[in-house]
């Protein structure tokens, strides 16, 4: 949350002539509800179902950047889909970081009515041995540009696919 997906993954899409796919993107779309609503209704578990059916449902694209949100990576048959579907780079940046880019922004369940520095360094905790075990490659976006990041991407991609 808040580590750079939708804009590093927008950038680096265009710079790779790649489609850009957000699964929080998808799930509005299909939903006609913005994701606060989806957990104010459905729950964290609701969630959690739509974006796995979503994630199964683009599993087969080629030629994409796929920016997922952070807690996709928790159930272990999407960890073993992501895996499948390609290259894949763990974003991370620091605990002060992630709550100044997120602390205004209302559409953040997660953080909404709580310690966004306690909650972030929780989520944070919780999911990062998930993201370490799948990940092809780990990048810090602190200072991040994204045509900076998007150029380390494409090399470590390029690298590993050669």
């Amino acid at each position: 949350m808040g580590s750079g997906k939708s804009s590093i993954g927008k950038k680096l899409s265009k710079m790779m002539k790649f489609d850009f796919i957000d699964t929080d993107q998808l799930i509005e779309e299909k939903t006609g509800v913005d994701i606060s609503t989806i957990f104010e209704h459905e729950g964290e578990e609701g969630f959690r179902k739509r974006e796995s059916k979503i994630l199964n449902e683009i599993s087969s694209c080629k030629k994409s950047v796929i920016g997922t949100g952070g807690g996709i990576i928790l159930l272990e048959q999407n960890r073993k889909i992501i895996e499948k579907m390609g290259f894949v780079v763990y974003l991370i940046a620091s605990i002060k970081e992630l709550v100044y880019r997120t602390e205004n922004d209302k559409n953040r369940p997660l953080i909404n009515n709580v310690n966004a520095e306690e909650k972030i360094t929780s989520l944070i905790k919780e999911r990062q041995m998930y993201y370490k075990e799948i990940a092809n490659t780990k990048i810090n976006t602190d200072n991040y540009d994204t045509v900076k990041i998007s150029k380390i991407i494409i090399q470590e991609y390029e690298k590993n696919n050669c």
